[in-house]
């Protein structure tokens, strides 16, 4: 049940690399969680764009030329290993950057942030109930 914001500069990427972004972040984030082949996580996986204008971006106080991206991604506690965490930081860095048809290299890389935010059982409302991990858990098994 992940939920992925994206907040990048408007016209950094195109409609259809923002569709690429998304679809990429939602499938790297369920297999790292084991979800990627259900339908159920499937659909429990979020992802909204934040866009604004480049010139609303600062770095040290100074306006920067270059797009940045941070990607804040709210999932359930303790269900992301630290491996998995930096496993999905690289990949969606490694992502943006092949978007942008820009050099994997440290001063590109550094223009994207992976923020994890773990919200803890019992503390995820949604369809008007809150929910529980275990509770999620049984409601993603397959129907036999």
């Amino acid at each position: 049940m992940p939920l992925i914001n994206i907040t990048l500069p408007q016209n950094a990427l195109s409609a259809e690399q923002e569709e690429q972004l998304a679809q990429f972040a939602s499938n790297a984030l369920l297999t790292l969680e084991g979800m990627q082949q259900n339908p159920k996580a499937q659909m429990l996986s979020w992802v909204y764009f934040h866009k604004h204008p480049q010139n609303d971006y600062f770095i040290g106080g100074k306006r920067v030329a270059k797009p940045h991206y941070r990607f804040d991604v709210s999932i359930f506690a303790n269900t992301m290993t630290e491996r998995h965490k930096s496993q999905l930081t690289k990949q969606l860095t490694q992502e943006v950057l092949r978007l942008e048809g820009t050099d994997d290299n440290l001063m590109n890389a550094a223009r994207v942030w992976v923020m994890f935010h773990e919200v803890a059982d019992g503390n995820w409302g949604g369809a008007g109930q809150i929910y529980h991990l275990k509770d999620l858990m049984n409601m993603m098994q397959p129907k036999h």
